[in-house]
């Protein structure tokens, strides 16, 4: 887990994204996320795949092409864990 895999886990737990219908696609993840703190989409898909092979995140429901994202249970213990 990196630093980033944290912001992303964040970004998903404090929009509630925790169902496949209120899963969010690596644009919206991307938007969410703090200035400072972006990274391109490509790096945070890279980040979003290992965390699912972690099973910190999954797939949501697509959205129109784009494929979506949802924290886990684990997810969400991993980052409350954190703070």
């Amino acid at each position: 887990m990196t630093k980033f895999g944290l912001v992303i886990l964040t970004v998903l737990n404090d929009n509630n994204a925790d169902t496949p219908s209120k899963a969010l696609s690596v644009s919206q993840i991307i938007e969410l996320t703090k200035e400072k703190l972006r990274k391109s989409y490509s790096t945070t898909f890279r980040h979003l795949h290992n965390m699912e092979e972690l099973g910190y995140v999954k797939c949501g429901l697509v959205d129109g092409l784009a494929s979506t994202y949802l924290i886990t249970e684990s997810g969400k213990l991993f980052c409350k864990a954190q703070y």
